[in-house]
């Protein structure tokens, strides 16, 4: 696998674009005991912008298989994605993507959770909370810890006073704001908030 992302990569800064599977994270809710898990799905994505590619499977509704036991059909397919849910998601925006000299990918983007304006505001917050997870999962899955910074600004978040630990959108670009990365204090106590011991 390191190796096809590799030459993803190579083919990426070449300015070349190549069609291949991998992996990105959704959240989901088990159906029993209701924990907050993440799933790992893959997609056929067309790479000119890695991270950019798989945020499209990220924030989109699934084709998850249900088995029936009853009637003519067997089984039936539902969506189980947490940030895509009853026909609304998250829409995002690329600012920037940039490979430093240090072999370091980092991305800056704009989420808007406008669509989920009926939600509480904590529920509002909370599906900004397991965006960023899933985006830095899959980050990790196809950069390595280390060698990725994610810009992230919000829209249409609620105010945050007595939301327990705030969701921090980065709304002037990137520098001076400190980047989300696999070693984020603020990213760990996002984990801990939001997926559960079980399933981490």
């Amino acid at each position: 696998m390191r190796k096809i992302i590799v030459m993803l990569l190579a083919s990426v800064f070449g300015y070349a674009t190549v069609s291949e599977y991998n992996n990105y994270y959704i959240p989901y809710q088990r159906i029993q005991s209701e924990y907050i898990c993440l799933d790992q799905q893959i997609m056929s994505a067309v790479y000119g912008i890695p991270l950019d590619s798989l945020l499209i499977g990220i924030l989109s509704e699934t084709k998850t298989l249900v088995q029936q036991t009853a009637g003519n059909s067997r089984y039936t397919y539902e969506n189980i994605n947490l940030l895509a849910m009853d026909g609304k998601q998250i829409t995002s925006k690329l600012n920037f993507d940039r490979y430093t000299s240090s072999g370091v990918s980092e991305y800056s983007f704009v989420l808007d959770l406008s669509q989920f304006s009926a939600l509480s505001d904590q529920e509002i917050i909370n599906k900004g909370k397991l965006a960023v997870i899933s985006i830095l999962k899959t980050a990790d899955k196809i950069f390595g810890a280390g060698k990725y910074r994610v810009w992230i600004r919000f829209i249409g978040l609620p105010t945050q006073t007595g939301s327990g630990f705030p969701l921090i959108s980065h709304t002037k670009g990137d520098w001076p704001n400190w980047p989300y990365t696999a070693s984020s204090p603020v990213y760990a106590t996002y984990l801990k908030e939001m997926i559960h011991p079980s399933c981490q």
